[in-house]
């Protein structure tokens, strides 16, 4: 009898704490995600995000043969910042 009182009391303390907790969690990455959302992401940022998206595939789409076969040849070894790595062109 006092072995299952004391247990009981045990797992009532122990599922409280855990939704103390829980609930500060919970408060704090919301209160993150509202600073994040203010700073400046969101659909501001997806339409650049975009936009550059869409330049990138029309660079590629106006490019020659030979263009587009060096560009083919380079896009595995750094093709974002091929600056730092192919210096022969340059």
């Amino acid at each position: 009898m006092k072995n299952s009182v004391f247990r009981s009391i045990l797992m009532g303390l122990l599922i409280g704490v855990l939704f103390f907790v829980a609930f500060r969690l919970v408060l704090v990455l919301l209160l993150v995600a509202a600073i994040f959302k203010l700073a400046g992401g969101g659909k501001w940022k997806r339409a650049q995000w975009r936009q550059q998206k869409l330049a990138y595939v029309d660079n590629v789409r106006n490019m020659n043969e030979d263009e587009y076969e060096q560009f083919k040849s380079n896009f595995g070894q750094g093709h974002c910042h091929h600056h730092h790595y192919n210096t022969k062109q340059h």
